[in-house]
């Protein structure tokens, strides 16, 4: 393997700013690399340990579409974000969503439900939200600049699939693009409900309704959202709690909020 591309390799696991010029992403492990589709697929590199182990059969199609590089179990390790590497690593094409109409108008649901996030600089909370957005049937999740990059190998590995399933999109401007949502901008009219998860909330969580056109704010883990953005809002939501705890973890409080927008909207 030439030295090039394994130094190209680990700038892409370490450096946003490669990630971001280059349009690409590093995607590290058989449950993953077998769930990619062949178009964002650029390159693929495997161990022979890989070939021979039972984790091939869930990336034959990738393989035998595609095409691979067998590398060494020593250049596997130079070029893996992890202390263990399972033997197989991609280089992927990112995915462009060309702004918040395309993302509303890309999703299965007919009735968006939005995630915003404002600032999370934890990879393993960003990860674990993509995640939970995914179960329970969030339409798209849209972010600010700020928050840690999507693509971040820890951010990837932590949604555990759902970064290649979720529609998203980094925004400039958040407090703009709440303005349009409430407006209808991006729904043809349609006004969408934008929510606060604040802890000075005045809403019992579960007494909101997230059966119509909906979005969720979500900010940072330890300052909360922005008031410049929580002043945009809606209604202000809180997620009552007992004993002499402050707050919930970002991640957490997402979930439970959306979990329960995916209860009403079953009922």
């Amino acid at each position: 393997m030439e030295g090039r591309n394994r130094k190209f390799i680990l700038e892409l696991q370490k450096k946003a700013r490669t990630r971001r010029e280059s349009g690409l992403y590093v995607i590290d492990g058989p449950k993953m690399a077998g769930e990619v589709p062949n178009e964002e697929a650029e390159d693929v590199f495997v161990t022979k340990d890989f070939l021979n182990s039972a984790h091939a059969d869930d990336c034959s199609r990738l393989l035998r579409e595609k095409g691979y590089t067998v590398v060494t179990d020593a250049e596997m390790k130079q070029m893996s974000d992890t202390v263990t590497p399972q033997g197989i690593l991609v280089i992927a094409k990112q995915r462009k969503v060309r702004g918040v109409k395309a993302l509303i108008g890309d999703s299965k649901e007919s009735v968006p439900l939005l995630l915003i996030l404002e600032t999370i600089q934890d990879p393993g909370n960003l990860g674990t939200i993509l995640r939970a957005a995914e179960a329970a049937g969030v339409t798209g999740v849209i972010m600010n600049r700020e928050t840690v990059d999507v693509y971040s190998p820890k951010v990837v590995r932590s949604t555990m699939g759902a970064v290649l399933r979720v529609p998203f999109l980094a925004v400039e401007d958040l407090g703009k693009c709440v303005e349009g949502l409430r407006a209808g901008a991006f729904t043809d009219g349609t006004p969408v409900r934008v929510m606060a998860a604040h802890l000075k909330g005045a809403v019992d969580y579960t007494a909101e309704d997230y059966r119509g056109p909906c979005a969720v704010m979500i900010g940072n883990e330890s300052r909360g959202l922005s008031d410049e953005l929580a002043s945009l809002s809606d209604s202000r939501i809180l997620i009552p709690m007992c004993g002499s705890v402050e707050s919930l973890n970002a991640a957490m409080a997402a979930t439970i909020i959306a979990f329960e927008a995916a209860r009403q909207r079953r009922g």
